[in-house]
């Protein structure tokens, strides 16, 4: 038990640190502000980072593109991987913050972890093509408007669902990191959030998380398909078979068809 809690203490200490270069990578004024009335009240401190990790998901995911929109076939395939490992490494590196004996203020280590990685992984990304895509309330300290949802992930719903559970939440935080880097069906994704291989969640969390989602399957589809064009060559078949098949793309055949003639191999 001491042991623990002089981990959780190195945690702790380290979380200060992040929260001490918030300006450094980002976080915004609106976040600063929540922070300073939640008066140290854990939950209020919850709801804080929690609003902030959207914020920076936002953040990331428009650097992303915009980024993406910049590179080559295979280029855009190596920042696929690089992606995928470091959203992999983020979410088992945060989870380990989260102590079972550290009580509360574990809970808002690691989700500070959570929203000073995002942070400072949407910077990174922008530094890649110079873009700044740091959420207005970081130059501001008026409350942004409402922001547009990011074109990579138009299809994800950005307002977590109160219902869900705290693993719940963090479940469909992934998947829309997920979402954000790659197309997925419904079974693909929710194999992703689940698999020892992936995030490691509870698959009835992750098909909860999945579920709670308002995605369109179909435009997923067409999206997967045109990657797989990018790719290599497929026959209308051939490209409806990788789409639908179990090692594939995991998609019903009725999706696969729509997506495979959209993306013009039919």
């Amino acid at each position: 038990m001491a042991s623990n809690l002089k981990i959780l203490a190195a945690l702790i200490l380290s979380s200060a640190f992040q929260l001490a270069s918030a300006q450094d990578i980002g976080l915004t004024k609106q976040f600063s502000g929540c922070m300073d009335k939640s008066n140290g009240v854990t939950v209020e401190m919850l709801e804080c980072i929690d609003a902030e990790i959207k914020r920076q998901d936002r953040r990331l995911n428009k650097a992303y593109k915009d980024v993406m929109d910049q590179l080559s076939p295979e280029r855009k395939k190596q920042l696929q991987h690089a992606q995928r490992a470091w959203i992999n490494y983020r979410d088992a590196n945060c989870k380990f913050y989260d102590d079972p004996d550290g009580g509360s203020l574990a809970r808002v280590s690691a989700a500070d972890c959570l929203m000073s990685e995002t942070a400072s992984r949407a910077k990174e990304i922008e530094s890649f093509s110079g873009v700044d895509s740091t959420p207005s309330a970081a130059k501001t300290s008026e409350p942004p408007a409402q922001p547009a949802r990011p074109a990579s992930n138009d299809s994800v719903a950005q307002n977590v669902p109160p219902v869900l559970t705290g693993p719940q939440k963090n479940a469909l935080r992934a998947a829309q990191s997920y979402l954000s880097i790659s197309a997925f069906s419904r079974d693909g994704l929710i194999e992703q959030l689940s698999s020892s291989a992936g995030s490691g969640f509870n698959i009835a969390d992750a098909t909860i998380a999945v579920d709670s989602m308002n995605i369109d399957w179909n435009q997923e589809a067409v999206k997967s398909a045109k990657q797989y064009l990018q790719m290599m060559g497929f026959s209308c078949k051939g490209l409806i078979q990788q789409l639908s098949s179990r090692a594939g793309g995991k998609f019903t055949e009725q999706q696969a068809a729509f997506g495979a003639k959209q993306a013009g191999a039919c």
